[in-house]
C-alpha cells in the first residue's frame, strides 16, 4: 500500500514528493515521520528489560471533523469516524516519542475506561500550567519489528493538551508492564 507523508502544515505528498489532494483518505494510508513504529525498551526492578512496540493513532495529531469548522478540509477517516488535521496536536506531537521515553520517571494514571481494558496516560506539565496527555493502552503482542524482538505494544490513542492531569490511580510503569505480560 503507499503511503502518503503528512507535513506538518497538513499537506500530503507521495513517495516522489508530489501534492496529494483528496475529499477524504484513510488514516492508514498516511505517514507522520514522527510517530513512527518504534521500540521502547523498558527496564524492570528486579533487573529484566522489555522490549515494548510502539504506534500511534492519527488521534495524536487530528481532531474530531466539524462539518462547519473544517469546511473544504480533507476528511482523515479513522475507521468510519472522520477526523481534522489539528496543526496545534501535530506540533505537540512531535516531543511525543521523547515523553514516552520517560515513562519510568512521569506520573502515570491507571484511568477510566469504556472499554474492557485499561488505559493508561503519561502527563507532562508544561509551563502555562496546561498538561500534555499521551493515553495509551499495553497488551502481549510477541514479534519483531527492526530485528528487536519484543513482548508488548503501546498503542498511543490519543495525546493532547489538558488543562489538568487525568484523576486516577496512579502506578508505575513497572505495574502496568508487569500487568500487561
Amino acid at each position: 500500500m503507499t503511503r502518503h507523508v503528512v507535513a506538518a502544515d497538513g499537506t500530503l505528498t507521495d513517495a516522489s514528493g508530489a501534492p496529494v489532494t483528496a475529499a477524504a483518505i484513510d488514516s492508514s494510508q498516511l505517514s507522520v515521520p514522527h510517530l513512527s513504529p518504534h521500540i521502547l525498551t523498558v527496564d524492570l526492578p528486579k533487573g529484566d528489560r522489555v522490549n515494548i512496540l510502539v504506534e500511534y493513532s492519527c488521534h495524536c495529531w487530528t481532531r474530531a471533523f466539524d462539518t462547519a469548522a473544517h469546511a473544504g478540509q480533507m476528511q482523515i477517516m479513522d475507521g468510519i469516524r472522520p477526523r481534522a488535521f489539528c496543526p496545534d496536536r501535530f506540533a505537540a506531537s512531535v516531543d511525543l516519542a521523547a515523553l514516552l521515553g520517560t515513562l519510568p520517571d512521569n506520573r502515570l494514571y491507571l484511568t477510566p475506561s469504556d472499554r474492557n481494558y485499561g488505559t493508561y496516560n503519561a502527563t507532562m506539565m508544561l509551563p502555562d500550567g496546561t498538561a500534555y496527555t499521551a493515553f495509551f493502552t499495553l497488551r502481549p503482542h510477541r514479534g519483531r519489528f527492526d530485528g528487536i524482538r519484543h513482548k508488548l505494544r503501546l498503542f498511543v490513542e490519543s495525546a493532547h493538551h489538558r488543562p489538568q492531569p487525568e484523576n486516577g490511580q496512579k502506578v508505575k510503569i513497572a505495574v502496568v508492564v508487569g500487568q500487561a505480560l
